[in-house]
């Protein structure tokens, strides 16, 4: 990744981090014709406590429902908004089950520009806790990647094309969610630590996700050059790697996986230097990942100080 593009990501890129959506429940039974005027409340009922006989209140709020379609980028104007609400309705006391944060960027060139970064920072996350919810979801029409996650039971993680998403609706043109679910402490533990500590183990996942999609690209590739040669979809390693260069992070993956597609080392180092050379390809370095993250965690601190 050349420096200028990553020190854009890191200092120049203005992005607006916020909590985006969030729903918890009250042990109070709240008056939901009044709750269902609020703006900031999205959605609001009552339930049956499971295996007790009494009811709790469950509602999901958008905090930034009057900030004219932009993120609350202060912690403090969060907590005003939602104390506002809580007093309106007399909640005493809430504990929050979700909460996402955001990460929003208005420029129109971002999501294009740093698509495969945050696929490869959601695929350490992925494969540090090997989930099986992960997707890469296209535009049906022009097959363009929409949007980037990966989930599992307490957090998920999600990259996407936010003007694509909202019709343009949005002054964000592309966002980055954390989200945390099935919360058990609040809300400063759960991102200034539980998240810091989720980051820092996908750190080290670097060299093993490189393995792990190259296994994956090498049965593909494998698999279509045992069929004859009318029936294949690649008819050479390099129409092969003009359609996997969203998933080769590094040069030295790129050397191991063309030596899994039978090329000697000296015959994939010449071929690796070779695509580089004429075809465009982004590779990372592990510092790349390490500083992006510093990023993520110091915009995090950032918003909790406001």
């Amino acid at each position: 990744m050349h420096l200028e593009k990553r020190l854009f990501y890191l200092r120049n890129n203005d992005t607006q981090v916020g909590f985006h959506t969030g729903n918890g429940t009250t042990q109070e039974v709240i008056d939901l014709d009044k709750a269902n005027k609020n703006d900031i409340i999205v959605n609001c009922n009552i339930r049956k406590v499971r295996n007790k006989d009494k009811n709790e209140t469950h509602m999901r709020v958008n905090p930034n429902k009057n900030n004219n379609g932009y993120i609350l980028t202060e912690y403090t104007a969060f907590q005003k908004v939602m104390q506002d609400v809580f007093e309106e309705l007399g909640v005493k006391e809430f504990k929050w089950k979700r909460v996402d944060m955001s990460f929003n960027t208005m420029d129109n060139k971002y999501y294009a520009n740093y698509t495969k970064l945050n696929r490869l920072l959601i695929a350490c996350i992925a494969n540090s806790t090997n989930d099986k919810n992960t997707y890469d979801t296209k535009n049906f029409w022009n097959g363009k990647t929409k949007s980037l996650a990966t989930k599992n039971q307490l957090r998920e993680v999600e990259f996407y094309d936010k003007a694509d998403e909202s019709q343009n609706r949005s002054p964000y043109y592309s966002r980055l969610e954390l989200r945390s679910v099935r919360m058990n402490g609040d809300i400063e533990h759960e991102f200034l630590e539980v998240w810091f500590e989720r980051l820092d183990k996908a750190i080290e996942e670097f060299e093993a996700v490189q393995n792990r999609f190259n296994q994956n690209m090498a049965e593909i590739y494998l698999e279509d050059l045992a069929k004859k040669k009318h029936d294949r979809e690649f008819l050479s390693i390099n129409s092969f790697l003009m359609t996997r260069r969203d998933y080769i992070f590094t040069s030295s993956q790129m050397k191991k996986l063309l030596m899994l597609l039978g090329l000697s080392t000296e015959e994939a180092q010449n071929k690796a230097y070779n695509f580089k050379k004429y075809h465009s390809i982004e590779y990372f370095k592990r510092e790349d990942i390490e500083e992006i993250v510093a990023d993520i965690k110091e915009k995090i601190i950032e918003y909790f100080s406001k």
